[in-house]
């Protein structure tokens, strides 16, 4: 399971306080809790929405610096706009591993331009199965949609490898069938291209219900049997690493059960912590 620290994300009040006061130590805190706690990629957003475009670029750019200072982990460049991500990537100029978040099946220009830069690059790049409709509620047609996606990829030069697929999830507290839904996209987009991997964020299945963290670390273990790559999540929460061991173990992804017995060992089992 490759694991994506979601927590240095400016969409969280305490991370957009600190990007905003350029307060190193606490998003040195966030990188380094998450590395770790096992994360493979740190994840970073500057989208503070205070300030214009350049200043996302430059608060970007010092987040980048930052986690090369701290942390050995790959990093992930995230943001809405192909040209902040453009200034970002030339700026990292391949000193570390990463990876592009996100493009969605709309087909603009701006997906056209994430992709060249993915391209160019030679790195991962997360792919949201929506398009300009937005998220379809049949797993049918985001299933499409990641097969469109992968054609256009494909021309470009992007290897399956190379493609993160988001099947995307709707509250079940909305749509009570959305969780399987999102399940059988996973199954759906691993039959048809066992190389692509696959990605997703949990927070959003638990939408508008209590015991969200309960609800998440569930739906992560069931989305690791239905094939389950990758997940965005904050691996500082015990739940959620127990859900991935959990997971792997019993999609038969854990050889001789080895990392189950090493979690048990060093006490994430102890469920007092």
């Amino acid at each position: 399971m490759i694991i994506i620290g979601e927590c240095v994300n400016a969409t969280r009040k305490s991370i957009k306080k600190a990007i905003l006061e350029k307060d190193k130590e606490a998003i040195i805190s966030q990188i380094q809790l998450q590395d770790q706690a096992g994360a493979n990629y740190i994840d970073l957003n500057a989208g503070t929405g205070a300030g214009d475009e350049q200043q996302e670029i430059d608060d970007l750019c010092w987040l980048i610096d930052i986690a090369l200072e701290c942390t050995d982990k790959k990093l992930v460049l995230d943001a809405a706009g192909p040209n902040v991500l453009k200034k970002a990537a030339a700026y990292l100029d391949n000193r570390r591993g990463w990876m592009l978040n996100s493009i969605k099946g709309d087909f603009s220009e701006e997906m056209s331009a994430t992709m060249d830069l993915a391209a160019k690059y030679q790195v991962p790049l997360i792919a949201l199965a929506m398009d300009k409709e937005g998220i379809p509620t049949e797993a049918g047609k985001r299933i499409q949609i990641c097969s469109d996606i992968r054609e256009e990829a494909n021309k470009r030069g992007i290897e399956d490898g190379n493609l993160f697929f988001d099947p995307l999830v709707l509250p079940i507290s909305a749509d009570i069938e959305q969780g399987m839904v999102t399940f059988h996209t996973i199954q759906g987009i691993k039959e048809k291209y066992p190389d692509v991997k696959t990605t997703m964020g949990l927070s959003n299945v638990s939408h508008g219900l209590k015991k969200r963290l309960h609800i998440n670390s569930t739906f992560l273990s069931i989305a690791i049997a239905y094939g389950l790559d990758s997940a965005i999540c904050d691996p500082k929460k015990n739940m959620v690493r127990r859900a991935i061991v959990l997971g792997e173990l019993i999609a038969g992804k854990d050889r001789f059960c080895r990392k189950f017995s090493r979690a048990y060992r060093t006490g994430l089992f102890d469920l007092k912590k």
